[in-house]
């Protein structure tokens, strides 16, 4: 179900519609659960038991490992869940991917192993349940002892299929308190909600249409064809994704629930590092807390820091999907980070760093920045290697494609991005002021709005809107 179907229109409609008939929070928990279980299984019904399963696990084995007496006995529940989690994981994520690399090493012709289907939304209810065990292991949580909020947790549709990530620190306690629907939720959440729509399909669902035809053939393509690719895509899944997570977090508002922030203009960072900071945030930060720093973080030497990164970033583009081409996506980011932090312990050792920085060095520090995070993201759009190595090699002026096409709505996209971009650098009080910025709208003002909002996506958006591109994550 997506939410951007009339099916999920509707279906949300419903369920607005039945809490407000429920008086009681039990009840409406009860309700949202179902709901949850609903929406999961209009993809595949027989996968909802597995959600289920990773509910029952992450539940029991929690208060078994909270319980147990002896230090051993609830390291043993601690390292079952995370098994049962990870190997869950693994066994969907990236069994096919072993078995055919397996196969390609020994030379097998035929590997003959099952196709398995992906349960969508996989790697983001794996990463709940683990935040909530190492946090109750570690002591910064209590037990949750209520099973149907537990199992809201780990499947609340809003964000059960593409995040932002939930950690049980911060959602569980919001379980707690009475689930109401208010007006002033409604209007942010709606605003939220449309302004991650158009993002959708005015913006990543266009871009998609250039974008795809172009990596069907990229040797095709005239090299200003393919770096006008390079930007759409750049735009397109940044657009794709923070919209789906605003989308997420303005479904979850309207019910009264507080999502973390996932994205905040990435493409105006000045570096590497400072990008890690505001995309996906509740990846990067999921990744900082529970892999980086309990491989040891900074804490032990220079090479130990270099390799502890590496191996997140390794692990962080591994999540993304079972392909080398991630593999590459995460090395290349890790190779940038040990770069960036290289340099500024450089700066440091001289004193530069105390300095202010010049305009200049800025705008090349921006400049650098967002180009390698453009290229970068070739080897994670390209169905292969080979296709990346043309595209790439198809960037270099006579490189052998001549077919020029600047796609005219491509072009307008990005000039419309680029100004968004420019005005919340640089006049950020206009972009707060704007009818999806920041700010709340009154009654009749909102009704406008969004009434002005619907009409325009239906309008425009695309016949074929392309799926959520991290649904497949």
């Amino acid at each position: 179900m997506i939410f951007t179907s009339i099916t999920f229109v509707v279906f949300f409609a419903v369920l607005l519609a039945l809490l407000g008939l429920i008086r009681g929070t039990p009840g409406r928990l009860w309700l949202l659960l179902i709901a949850s279980y609903v929406f999961y299984a209009n993809w595949n019904v027989s996968y909802v038991i597995l959600i289920f399963l990773y509910g029952l696990w992450g539940w029991g084995l929690g208060l078994a490992m909270y319980n147990a007496r002896h230090p051993a006995l609830r390291k043993l529940y601690f390292l079952l869940s995370v098994a049962l989690s990870l190997g869950t994981l693994a066994y969907f994520k990236y069994a096919n991917f072993l078995g055919e690399n397996i196969a390609r090493l020994l030379g097998v012709p035929s590997w003959g192993a099952v196709d398995i289907v992906l349960p969508v939304g996989i790697s983001f209810f794996t990463f709940h349940t683990m935040s909530y065990i190492i946090d109750l292991y570690r002591g910064h949580v209590g037990p949750c002892r209520n099973p149907v909020k537990f199992f809201l947790f780990v499947a609340f549709f809003p964000q059960l299929v593409a995040g932002p990530i939930l950690r049980a620190s911060s959602f569980l306690p919001q379980l707690d308190q009475p689930v109401r629907i208010t007006w002033p939720n409604f209007v942010r959440g709606s605003q939220l909600f449309i302004g991650g729509a158009i993002q959708k399909t005015l913006f990543a669902d266009h871009l998609s249409i250039f974008v795809d035809q172009v990596y069907r053939s990229p040797e095709l393509y005239s090299p200003g064809t393919l770096w006008l690719t390079v930007a759409a895509y750049s735009m397109q899944i940044f657009c794709d994704f923070a919209g789906y997570s605003l989308m997420a977090i303005g479904t979850a508002r309207i019910l009264g629930f507080e999502l973390p922030q996932n994205f905040r203009m990435p493409y105006l960072s000045e570096s590497i590092a400072e990008f890690w900071r505001r995309w996906h945030i509740s990846l990067s930060s999921w990744l900082r807390d529970y892999l980086y720093i309990p491989l040891g973080g900074n804490r032990h030497g220079e090479i130990r820091t270099q390799v502890n990164m590496a191996i997140t970033m390794l692990l962080g583009g591994l999540w993304h999907g079972a392909s080398w081409n991630f593999v590459l996506w995460g090395a290349l980011h890790g190779l940038a980070l040990a770069i960036h932090r290289s340099w500024a312990r450089w700066r440091s050792s001289r004193g530069l760093d105390s300095e202010p920085q010049r305009p200049g060095y800025r705008l090349a520090s921006w400049a650098v920045t967002l180009l390698f995070c453009s290229l970068a993201w070739i080897p994670f759009r390209s169905p292969s290697f080979d296709t990346t190595l043309v595209f790439l090699r198809g960037l270099f002026p006579n490189s052998g494609g001549s077919f020029t096409w600047y796609h005219t709505p491509t072009c307008i996209i990005l000039i419309a991005a680029v100004a968004w971009h420019v005005l919340d650098r640089f006049a950020p009080v206009i972009v707060a002021r704007l009818p999806f910025g920041p700010h709340e709208l009154s009654r009749w003002p909102a009704m406008l709005l969004l009434g002005y909002a619907v009409m325009l996506l239906v309008l425009l958006v695309p016949l074929n809107a392309s799926p959520f591109i991290y649904f497949q994550f």
